[in-house]
């Protein structure tokens, strides 16, 4: 009788702690994927209001303490990491240590469940190479990808957002690129994933846009991926008609 209640107590603790190791919002489909800039870290990327980092701009996405039935359901995210020194993805032209990072973000939207993906200067373009990866099916399937001031990749990535320019068959990947009006090296990128794509233009140079970003897009992750209404942190929801336009 004893080891029974051993046995089923430690199954019981392998549960616990099989949840507690799940993903982000493991009920939630409305999870994205943030990939931080060169010269950083995820914990400094999502703490910081400066230039380098995603303060600012994830204050802009809701977190509503009454979503529900009513209120879209908050999205979730989570920040990885490059686990380098100095916080680069890759380095040199060559883009040594760009494969592996390649992986890396892969393997985490599998094992995160995550939709979309969001990513600032070096963590964009990398953001943008899988997502071309994605619409090309040769990585794993996601619904958008949010590009902060990305730059072409070295080769032979710059061939593959090339191929997917050129690809008419290719599936859609839904892209919105945050720029400065004179960024035409974003706007290069923004090209390669077709009309779809959509651009944000906002004064703040390489950093990502502020707060406003959320409304000035109408809720970008919650139209792209099939949402019925999207909100902001105040005030009520407000319905996409046909069309994806606002009513």
């Amino acid at each position: 009788m004893l080891r029974c209640l051993l046995l089923c107590l430690a199954a019981n603790a392998a549960a616990a702690m099989s949840i507690g190791a799940a993903s982000i919002g493991a009920e939630s489909s409305r999870r994205m994927l943030l990939l931080h800039g060169s010269g950083t870290s995820a914990g400094a990327f999502v703490n910081s209001p400066t230039a380098s980092g995603a303060k600012r701009f994830l204050a802009g996405v809701p977190r509503r303490a009454d979503a529900g039935a009513s209120i879209p359901p908050n999205w979730q995210y989570h920040a990885l990491d490059a686990g380098t020194d100095d916080g680069s993805w890759w380095t040199g032209d060559d883009g040594k240590g760009l494969e592996k990072s390649v992986a890396s973000v892969e393997r985490a939207l599998v094992e995160q469940a995550a939709v979309g993906i969001v990513g600032h200067e070096q963590g964009a373009t990398l953001a943008a190479i899988v997502a071309a990866r994605s619409a090309l099916g040769e990585g794993p399937r996601i619904k958008f990808a949010v590009l902060c001031g990305a730059a072409m990749p070295p080769p032979p990535h710059a061939a593959l957002l090339h191929r997917l320019r050129d690809d008419s068959a290719a599936g859609a990947v839904q892209t919105l690129h945050c720029i400065s009006p004179t960024d035409s090296d974003s706007a290069a990128v923004a090209a390669c994933f077709g009309q779809e794509a959509e651009t944000l233009f906002h004064d703040g140079g390489g950093a990502m846009p502020g707060p406003g970003w959320w409304e000035e897009t109408r809720g970008y992750p919650e139209r792209v991926t099939g949402g019925r209404f999207w909100c902001t942190q105040v005030g009520p929801a407000r319905y996409y008609a046909t069309g994806n336009m606002v009513m």
